[in-house]
């Protein structure tokens, strides 16, 4: 372990003070790491664990997806989906919170992206929120509270990454985070509920009438229908998750001739950025696996197993300490680099010393680390929506509170209760 501390995580620590990125950091310590501590693992290591890091059939998925959410977006697809959220929830105390929301929901069905959900649904809703008098930071705060489910309900990008390095099954993850996303959301909308009964937020409508719900669920209806093609193919065998990221990704390249959105500009600009968001994620999953491997060789998850039990054997406490450490480390650094890094170092402490089941670990996993999405001092969602509202990063950071401290409470009950996370692919035959 000092071998470690003092070749591997100082130069980390060092590189991440002099500003370099998440990315940079992971690579060239791990380098020193190789060729500076004497340890039998050779620099060229690099190179090769790299490239088979990201040459996984599994990973082709993740640019298929992106493009299908970009596309979906620039086709302005989302509006149907905001609207048929307004009519079904939008007559209720805090109506545009609980709209904010359930777009959210809807949108994660279709991208998997949570800042692809961020710059479709907050640039429509929080705008709209601060026009029926919600304070700038509640509606700042709720799109980014909200925005975290679109890597949980599938298709989700993060999945795909968790799933490929991890060797779990990217369906079987799928399937196991419906229920949790569904519970997200739910509470999100029960805090924004109480918020607006108790200060009055926001105007009341008149519940939509049969004819006006049936008009918006038609329209709406080519692009709902993207999430549960995905799920019943996966799940029937007829296709991969990556084969299914390549047919959704078709398939809305049908929906832009259909509505006459698709042209050689709009491709061109939604593959463009499709290939910026995808590399700068492999970059980070390539040299985060290097990490990974390197703790991985020098034995750091049974000394960190080791370690935890001299605290106490109890799993309780010691779940309730993992997923502090989550919370934690995800407020200083890249989620996706920690899930690569933390991934293999804790899986075998979870899984095979807690008994958490795979689907279960892998969903805890995500979450507890994308919740340092929402806290300073990373905190890029925050970052993203106080701009749109035109208001303070630290009036979002303390609106935001309430409903992080309620996505804390779903993480623990995904930690203690695995019927949450196993329940579905129970019933759809992936877990034996």
């Amino acid at each position: 372990m000092d071998t470690v501390s003092l070749y591997l995580f100082l130069p980390f620590l060092l590189l991440l003070l002099m500003n370099a990125s998440v990315a940079i950091a992971l690579g060239l310590s791990s380098a020193i790491f190789l060729l500076f501590s004497g340890t039998r693992l050779p620099p060229l290591l690099i190179v090769s664990e790299m490239y088979d890091s990201v040459a996984k059939f599994a990973l082709l998925a993740l640019p298929m997806f992106v493009l299908t959410g970009e596309l979906l977006n620039r086709f302005e697809l989302t509006g149907r989906l905001i609207a048929m959220a307004r009519i079904i929830v939008g007559w209720m105390r805090g109506g545009l919170a609980h709209v904010n929301v359930t777009a959210s929901m809807l949108f994660a069905g279709i991208s998997g992206s949570i800042f692809g959900d961020l710059a479709s649904v907050g640039s429509i809703m929080i705008p709209s929120m601060i026009r029926e008098r919600y304070p700038p930071g509640f509606a700042a705060a709720i799109t980014a509270a909200s925005a975290l489910i679109g890597a949980i309900i599938p298709p989700s990008t993060v999945m795909i990454i968790i799933g490929a390095h991890l060797g779990i099954s990217i369906g079987g993850l799928f399937a196991a985070g419906i229920v949790p996303g569904l519970l997200i959301g739910a509470a999100l909308m029960a805090v924004a509920y109480v918020a607006s009964l108790r200060h009055g937020y926001g105007e009341i409508y008149h519940p939509s009438g049969a004819g006006e719900i049936g008009k918006a669920l038609l329209s709406a209806l080519p692009v709902l229908s993207i999430p549960v093609f995905l799920i019943c193919g996966i799940v029937m065998g007829a296709f991969t998750p990556t084969e299914a990221g390549a047919a959704v990704a078709v398939y809305a390249m049908l929906l832009g001739l259909v509505y006459r959105k698709l042209t050689i500009r709009v491709l061109g600009a939604a593959l463009a950025e499709t290939v910026r968001i995808s590399a700068s994620a492999l970059f980070i999953v390539a040299t985060a696996f290097i990490f990974s491997r390197i703790l991985t060789f020098q034995r750091v998850p049974q000394e960190l197993l080791s370690f935890l039990l001299t605290i106490s054997e109890n799993p309780v406490i010691l779940i309730l300490i993992m997923t502090a450490l989550l919370l934690l480390v995800g407020a200083f650094m890249d989620a996706l680099a920690n899930m690569i890094i933390l991934g293999p170092l804790l899986m075998p402490v979870m899984v095979d010393g807690l008994g958490m089941h795979p689907f279960q670990f892998g969903i805890w996993l995500m979450i507890g680390l994308l919740l340092g999405l929402l806290t300073p001092p990373l905190g890029l969602c925050l970052f993203m929506v106080a701009p749109i509202a035109n208001t303070r990063l630290m009036t979002v950071a303390r609106a935001v509170v309430p409903f992080l401290a309620a996505e804390i409470v779903v993480l623990l009950c995904i930690a203690y209760v695995p019927a949450l996370t196993l329940f579905l692919p129970r019933l759809t035959g992936l877990i034996q």
